[in-house]
C-alpha cells in the first residue's frame, strides 16, 4: 500500500495534509468511514429529484381545467352579447316607428275642426309603423306591431327571434327578444 494516500471508495488523503478529521496510525491514514449515498443520475437534466408519484399530471390537469372554463365563459359571453345586441337592436326599431307614427298627424282633422284642439289626432299609424319597419329592417327579421293607445299616443311592440351562435348546437333554441317604445303627440299652448 502506498504511504502517501490511502482511498476508501472515492476518498482519497492527500499526500502530507491532513483532511477532515483523518488520523494516522502505524504511519497509515486512517479516516472515518462514511456512507456513501448514491444518486442515480438521469441520462439528461442532473439529478432527479423526488416526488412522490401521485402529484405526476397535476399541472397537465390544472392547465386543462383552465381552458375548459375558459371556453365555457367565452362561448356565454358571445351568445349573451348576440342576444343583447339584438334587444338593443329592436328597441331602436321600436323607438324610430313611434317616432314616426306620432309624427303622423291628421291633417283633416286639425285643418276642420273649428274647435280649440288640446291633442293632435294622429292617422295612418300601422302604415306608417309598416313603412319604417320595411325601410329600416328590410330583411324582415324585426317584426313591429302598432296600436293606439289614446288619439294621440301611439304604442309600438317589437320582436326578434335570435339564433344563437354558439350554443345553437347543443340543442339549445332561438331565443325571442321583445321591446317597447311608446310616443305622444303634445300640443303646445302659448301663454
Amino acid at each position: 500500500m502506498d504511504e502517501r494516500s490511502v482511498s476508501w471508495g472515492a476518498a482519497a488523503i492527500p499526500p502530507g495534509g491532513r483532511w477532515g478529521s483523518a488520523a494516522l496510525r502505524d504511519n497509515v491514514a486512517v479516516m472515518p468511514v462514511w456512507p456513501i449515498v448514491r444518486v442515480p443520475l438521469r441520462l439528461r437534466g442532473g439529478p432527479r429529484r423526488s416526488r412522490p408519484a401521485r402529484d405526476d399530471g397535476t399541472i397537465l390537469m390544472l392547465t386543462l381545467g383552465f381552458l375548459l372554463v375558459t371556453a365555457m365563459l367565452a362561448i356565454v359571453v358571445t351568445d349573451v352579447s348576440a342576444v343583447f345586441l339584438a334587444r338593443r337592436s329592436v328597441a331602436s326599431a321600436a323607438d324610430g316607428a313611434a317616432l314616426a307614427a306620432a309624427q303622423r298627424v291628421d291633417e283633416q282633422a286639425v285643418y276642420t275642426d273649428s274647435a280649440p284642439l288640446d291633442r293632435l289626432p294622429l292617422a295612418d299609424v300601422l302604415t306608417t309603423v309598416a313603412d319604417y319597419q320595411d325601410n329600416a329592417d328590410p330583411s324582415g327579421s324585426t317584426q313591429l306591431s302598432a296600436s293606439l293607445v289614446d288619439t294621440d299616443t301611439v304604442e309600438v311592440r317589437g320582436s326578434r327571434v335570435v339564433e344563437l351562435p354558439l350554443v345553437g348546437f347543443l340543442g339549445v333554441g332561438p331565443v325571442t327578444v321583445h321591446a317597447t317604445a311608446d310616443a305622444e303627440t303634445v300640443v303646445r299652448t302659448q301663454p
